[in-house]
């Protein structure tokens, strides 16, 4: 049963992550922080949506909430060293990883028997 929680623990940490970033960036005023931020809130509710999805329940969650994790974990790094420059294009890569999400979460098309 550990296997069919893999998912939910990825987008757990995902969320964690991205909370944790919002709130060192909340005492920062570079631009690109301050774009990040708002970025991070965006994705932060798509994957709280998300996470009560039965897709969550599922192996399929695995691959894309793992993309999550990793792109968060990649904008925590960028943050930590206060790379504002490489920031832009991490959050980039977070959005599309959490835009995935969103998309198979839905499962559409999808029949359960």
């Amino acid at each position: 049963m550990a296997e069919f929680t893999k998912g939910v623990e990825n987008l757990q940490e995902a969320m964690d992550t991205c909370k944790k970033v919002n709130e060192t960036l909340a005492s920062v005023s570079v631009d690109e922080a301050v774009a990040a931020k708002a970025a991070i809130e965006a994705s932060l509710a798509s994957m709280d949506e998300s996470s009560s999805k039965f897709f969550m329940k599922t192996m399929m969650s695995v691959p894309p909430t793992k993309a999550c994790r990793t792109e968060a974990a990649a904008v925590a790094a960028l943050v930590e060293k206060e790379n504002w420059s490489g920031l832009p294009a991490a959050i980039a890569k977070l959005e599309k990883a959490t835009k995935t999400l969103a998309t198979k979460a839905k499962m559409d098309g999808t029949t359960i028997t």
